[in-house]
């Protein structure tokens, strides 16, 4: 016990560490925040605007920023300063990232009862860099981790009307909690966890759901109930169904990649996956550990040889099937499979454990591993030495690494343009919005193409200086010649970390 209340400290110290660092919002982070700002500040609890992603994730940052970042002004007006939202916005997935290191060890201690596959489980998922970079952020995708690794720990417990609620909490985080129902399913047809002193809360609990055979049925029903609820709220808002939008914004143009792309999308995933667990070496030396223990424990006649299988199984038909379609290569996608991976992991270091202490690689006699085995110490040194190595250097999944740096300083100069001033802004949208503030009194103008941008600007009958915002990295050369051409006067204005910003004097004719 005291172990596990280590490895949940641990966590909540990562998680903390990386809640208090002064990062900017991902465009990701900035559109979804916008949202939980306009619910918190206006009001705004239908999330009108151009949603694709159920509430749940952005409800709970809401309320968060209610609680710790709201204040009102001397006019009574609500307002939320964009550092503080930042944190406040961030705060409840730091907090499912630190339970997530529980639920794990937790549901790892029902499916094997082994004290260092629990206690594997737990070290390896508090220090994966992804959960790392996405726990401490505002992404929903934290959120469906979490309400999907508890439906798979009610199910594996039998209480399946519970786990269907759970599910359904996933789903009211993020669409892809489709994928966690293949598992709840398997898991809930070819495992059983013997229980002697089942929890009276599964069997007797506040909504009555029971925890045998027919309980199954029950967890179906209460899934489909939180699903209707659902669609009865996307459907009771104003604008566009989040399920359309989802739809439109991610399919792609043929559902099934071409073959001759399976070996690169294949290599992608592996990019990304090496960072699952640890530093890539490391995590391929887990995994590769893990395989061996698989086929060991086959030859072995194991008892949980077939927990291992259906782990295993779900893993590769997982990534075969994201090679096989043609959905994005998001390094978030892979957190599905976090739950999973760390457990055949776990699993795989504590039967290595198993086999080297019985080959007397123990510092002091002892039955099995333990902390006192060198194998141990060598392999939890090895797990904390490349966290460290993580956290002091920059990752290549999570956030934009820095590229929005000093969008704040950005917002502020903007901020202090004259009243109703014309920013036109192609390319930072939803970012530069959320740090301009709920209350700006600036008019950002969004043209595609430098045409329409010339077009919109000389149908624009006003003589004020107008800007247009540009990162550094983006081929601003072709819109402004486009606007010389027509006889704007531009004068670089700003130019601070990744942006610039360019005066545009209306040519003499309009003037």
């Amino acid at each position: 016990m005291r172990l596990r209340l280590l490895i949940i400290l641990l966590a909540t110290t990562l998680q903390c560490h990386i809640l208090t660092q002064d990062i900017r919002f991902h465009p990701d982070e900035a559109f979804f925040m916008t949202f939980a700002r306009n619910a918190s500040v206006n009001g705004d609890w239908m999330l009108a605007g151009s949603l694709d992603k159920p509430p749940l994730s952005i409800y709970t940052s809401a309320v968060s920023m209610m609680f710790v970042g709201v204040t009102v002004d001397d006019g009574g007006v609500l307002q939320l300063d964009a550092h503080m939202g930042e944190f406040a916005g961030r705060l409840p997935n730091a907090l499912y990232a630190i339970l997530l290191v529980a639920l794990i060890m937790r549901l790892a201690h029902d499916l094997y009862r082994q004290k260092w596959v629990t206690l594997f489980s737990g070290l390896l998922m508090a220090t994966s860099p992804y959960l790392l970079g996405f726990g401490a952020t505002a992404f929903t995708d934290m959120s469906l981790l979490f309400w999907g690794t508890l439906s798979l720990w009610l199910t594996v417990r039998g209480c399946y009307g519970w786990a269907g609620v759970a599910l359904g909490l996933a789903f009211w985080s993020k669409q892809q909690a489709v994928f966690f129902l293949p598992m709840v399913v398997l898991m809930m047809l070819f495992i059983r966890v013997p229980t002697p002193n089942p929890s009276p809360r599964c069997k007797e609990g506040l909504l009555s759901l029971p925890i045998r055979s027919g309980g199954r049925f029950t967890g179906g029903i209460v899934l489909l109930t939180c699903l209707l609820v659902l669609f009865l709220w996307d459907n009771a808002r104003p604008d566009t169904s989040i399920f359309i939008l989802g739809t439109v914004n991610n399919t792609p143009d043929s559902l099934i990649a071409p073959l001759s792309d399976y070996l690169p999308r294949l290599a992608e995933w592996g990019r990304l996956g090496v960072w699952l667990l640890s530093q890539p070496i490391l995590t391929v030396l887990m995994i590769g550990t893990a395989l061996v223990s698989w086929v060991w424990m086959w030859r072995k006649g194991d008892t949980h040889r077939w927990t291992d299988t259906l782990l295993w199984g779900y893993i590769l038909a997982y990534i075969g099937l994201h090679t096989v379609l043609a959905f994005n290569q998001y390094d978030r996608y892979l957190l599905v499979i976090l739950p999973m991976v760390v457990l055949v992991c776990a699993r795989g270091l504590a039967n290595l454990m198993d086999v080297l202490c019985r080959d007397k690689a123990c510092l002091v006699p002892t039955v099995g591993a333990d902390l006192s085995s060198a194998p141990t110490v060598l392999i939890i040194c090895l797990i904390l030495i490349s966290t460290l190595i993580t956290l002091t250097n920059p990752l290549p999944i999570g956030g934009d690494d820095g590229t929005y740096n000093g969008v704040d300083a950005l917002a502020e100069y903007l901020n202090s343009k004259p009243v109703a001033t014309v920013i036109y802004d192609r390319w930072l949208g939803w970012e530069l919005g959320y740090y301009m503030g709920q209350w700006t009194n600036k008019r950002r103008v969004y043209f595609p193409t430098p045409d329409a941008l010339v077009d919109g600007a000389l149908a624009l009958d006003e003589v004020g200086d107008r800007y247009l915002v540009a990162p550094n990295d983006k081929p601003v050369a072709v819109w402004l010649d486009a606007l010389r051409e027509v006889g704007f006067a531009i004068e670089l204005d700003y130019a601070q970390d990744n942006f610039r910003v360019y005066r545009l004097s209306v040519p003499a004719s309009d003037a």
